[in-house]
């Protein structure tokens, strides 16, 4: 197929490579910043341009921007015909009504950063239409450069990733307040990481439930007690402990019943 790549961020720098790379033409980048558009347009071998008066032909623009930029950013493209998706995992693919008729959702369910390519192969893309041959057609590009492609409506996608902030991104953010507490004691990370690791490897044949450790679990209040002393300097860090603890407790109750 031939490919717009609109943004040239993190997701579209990714997803334009693994286009190319499945050998689909990216026939253009279009992206206001000129240096990050120049520089992914060249990698792609794709023409360049920050005027969206002057969008090429292709048969698929993928809008790979910040959230918050779609709506305006759907305004200014003139598209009607030509099939137009855009890759947030919360936005409605309303917001492209305007820009054509057949619009829809390409949606990465993966972290990405520009300077680490990503193998798309089992990539989660979970894919909206604005009817069956919009949805038809993304779906056939989705699985050119993954094998893990699902049709989703638009609350399944927003629900999916809101439970990816809790498995990502709180999870990450967890693990840099260990790096911290270590590091205030003058003790490395790689001490947690056996454990971090052991415990993802475990999810690969069980349940979360299933595997759940830890004092709150056990219902071992000596040591969450200890814990909260040690944390007595930082009420912000015992608040999440607490939190947690008592989430984990009220889990374990409601699976018990």
């Amino acid at each position: 197929m031939r490919i717009s790549i609109i943004g040239a961020g993190n997701v579209a720098t990714n997803m334009a490579l693994a286009f190319k790379k499945a050998g689909h033409e990216i026939v253009q980048v279009y992206n206001r910043s000129n240096n990050a558009g120049e520089e992914l347009a060249k990698a792609v071998g794709a023409n360049f341009t920050s005027n969206a008066d002057e969008l090429a032909d292709a048969d698929i623009y993928l809008i790979a921007v910040k959230d918050d930029v779609i709506s305006e950013l759907a305004q200014l493209l003139q598209l009607e015909g030509k099939t137009v998706a855009h890759t947030s995992g919360t936005q409605s693919k309303n917001l492209l009504n305007k820009t054509s008729s057949l619009f829809g959702i390409f949606y990465p369910l993966q972290t990405m950063k520009k300077n680490r390519k990503v193998d798309f192969k089992n990539v989660p893309l979970l894919i909206e239409g604005s009817d069956e041959v919009t949805a038809t057609k993304l779906e056939a590009l989705a699985k050119t450069i993954s094998q893990n492609v699902h049709r989703v409506d638009e609350q399944q996608r927003q629900w999916i990733h809101v439970a990816a902030v809790f498995a990502n991104n709180f999870t990450n953010h967890l693990y840099g307040i260990s790096e911290s507490l270590l590091a205030e004691h003058a003790l490395p990370f790689e001490i947690l990481k056996p454990l971090i690791f052991s415990s993802i490897e475990n999810l690969q044949n069980n349940s979360p439930s299933q595997i759940q450790t830890g004092p709150a679990i056990r219902g071992d209040s000596q040591t969450i007690e200890k814990h909260l002393q040690l944390l007595a300097d930082d009420v912000r860090l015992q608040k999440i402990y607490e939190v947690l603890t008592q989430s984990i407790i009220a889990s374990a109750a409601q699976n018990h019943k």
